[in-house]
């Protein structure tokens, strides 16, 4: 089984198997993220944030592996292009701020603005562009006069608008008709939510989304000149807590994504109506399939994904390959997107099906000591973060011959590096028969996906990898870097047994030590060297 260099060992071995295309086969959500980038989402202001759409691209804000965040200090962060056409990722812009679908918009020009500054499609600054507000941007985001809140720039009609809260909890709508580079500041009471303002069902005016405060419920408005004047649309029926509202694009039908559930109305937002979808929902896909294929809804939930049939009387989990932690989805080019704070990832179709991966409590996120068991009878090393499997192996449930080597280094559970440079490690397992009767761990997104996309393509009767879990995270290798490992972490070395060209179950052993594996590589292990950096005690 390969490791590191998955097309010389992998690729070659299964190409090698049967398949059958007549078949149907289930996918799940691959990790979207380039090699030695820490693949967590990089989250700003709420979960209902997602990447960019930039013409055939989505622009992706990750860090950069080898800085963490420590505090205050400036960060590395990297802009990604990933192009749902071609499916090619690439890092392409740095330290551009924050460029998702909550701070950003695509105009017609091909430049992309938001929060005040102008970027050339190649993710670079345009000069000169800054100081619509009168201050230059650094001012503009430190300014006391502001309260920093921002609602998307929305695009109407030629025309731009941004709606900006100051202190005091004054607002002001800003207007632009050449592009965002020049603005009229209209005083104007507009809703605080993060998705509060938007164009109207026919975008012939704006909506602005109030929330619940003191003794007044939450209201939607509308306004048809620029703000100046508004008007309440609903009856009392809007929903709490809600995060944006979205339009149906084949229908005169609205949603409200709320704290408690999914909304509909289908009379411009007067009435709102509870639907069957009654948990968190952060955001919304509409996914026309060919004939007689229905469409689908798609919605992103405080537990991961859901999705419907039947317009949305009945959802159904489409969670398989995530964590059981909210999620907004972005479709495009027939490509879905699941952004959460775990990071980017994609469903090239809608047949996703399944729960989410279950993560430790808040509380409990952290620190893990990953274990290392040996067994003498299979010859076979393996490794595990929980301590309660752990205790399992020791009682037999995995089988004789499991013994504890000993040795142990210290990694984080699902989303328990604070830091967020740290990534998820992928953990997969064969099967006794027909093989291999092993397990494989790799924190690389290239071949976590490699093996995804094989399992889905070979028949379970032949040698497979099977996804099982995200089992913990560390720290990404750099092979470029003079050291692989950032001065604050372990690195862990990999040997591989060459099971498969001795006829064998292949099996990998990860240590912090590299002593160790100098007398198994005069056996005939091969020396894989540094594979990613875990936790320095």
């Amino acid at each position: 089984m390969k490791t590191r260099f998955l097309p010389h060992r992998v690729l070659a071995v299964l190409a090698l198997i049967l398949l059958d295309t007549s078949s149907t086969w289930a996918d799940q959500w691959r990790p979207l993220c380039i090699e030695g980038s820490a693949c967590v989402y990089d989250t700003g202001f709420s979960y209902a944030e997602g990447p960019l759409i930039v013409g055939d691209t989505l622009w992706l804000r990750l860090r950069k592996a080898q800085i963490p965040r420590t505090g205050p200090e400036p960060v590395d962060v990297a802009i990604f292009s990933f192009n749902t056409k071609t499916q090619e990722i690439i890092l392409f812009g740095q330290n551009v701020g924050y460029v998702n679908d909550a701070s950003a918009i695509h105009m017609p020009n091909g430049t992309v603005w938001g929060s005040g500054v102008f970027y050339s499609s190649d993710g670079t600054q345009l000069p000169g562009q800054v100081n619509w507000t009168g201050l230059s941007s650094m001012e503009f985001a430190l300014s006391v006069k502001v309260r920093f809140t921002f609602n998307p720039p929305v695009l109407m009609n030629g025309n731009l608008y941004m709606s900006l809260q100051f202190r005091g909890w004054s607002t002001s709508i800003f207007k632009s008709n050449d592009g965002g580079y020049t603005w009229a500041e209209n005083p104007s009471f507009t809703g605080t939510e993060r998705y509060g303002l938007i164009a109207n069902p026919e975008e012939a005016g704006l909506w602005s989304i109030e929330p619940k405060h003191h003794n007044l419920p939450p209201r939607l408005w509308e306004s048809f000149d620029d703000g100046a004047s508004w008007v309440q649309v609903d009856d009392g029926s809007f929903p709490d807590n809600t995060v944006r509202v979205v339009h149906d694009p084949d229908n005169a039908i609205s949603y409200a994504l709320s704290g408690s559930g999914l909304y509909v109305s289908h009379n411009r937002g007067v009435s709102w109506v509870v639907t069957t979808l009654q948990q968190s929902v952060f955001g919304m896909a509409f996914i026309d399939r060919t004939p007689p294929l229905s469409r689908t809804l798609v919605a992103g939930t405080d537990s991961g994904v859901k999705i419907s049939f039947d317009e949305g009387s009945s959802w159904l989990d489409m969670s398989d390959g995530l964590l059981n932690i909210p999620h907004t989805v972005t479709h495009h080019n027939g490509v879905l997107i699941a952004t959460s704070n775990a990071g980017y990832f994609t469903c090239n179709s809608v047949d996703c099906g399944g729960e989410a991966q279950a993560v430790p409590e808040e509380e409990e996120r952290g620190m893990v000591t990953v274990t290392e068991f040996y067994n003498t009878e299979l010859g076979h090393y393996f490794m595990t973060p929980s301590e309660e499997e752990a205790n399992g192996i020791d009682q037999g449930s995995a089988g004789p011959g499991w013994v504890r080597t000993g040795e142990t280094f210290q990694a984080w559970s699902q989303l328990g590096n604070s830091y967020s440079y740290a990534t998820h490690l992928c953990r997969f397992y064969g099967s006794v028969n027909p093989g291999p009767n092993s397990h494989f761990f790799t924190i690389s997104s290239q071949e976590c996906s490699a093996l995804l996309a094989l399992e889905q393509t070979t028949l379970a009767t032949k040698p497979r990898w099977n996804f099982e879990q995200y089992s913990f995270m560390a720290i990404p290798s750099s092979l470029e870097a003079p050291q692989p490992c950032p001065e604050d972490s372990l690195p862990i070395y990999r040997a591989y047994n060459g099971g498969f060209a001795r006829g064998e179950d292949s099996n990998h052993r990860y240590v912090t030590d590299p002593a160790l594996l100098e007398p198994m590589v005069l056996e005939g292990w091969v020396d894989e060297g540094v594979v990613f950096c875990a936790a320095r005690p």
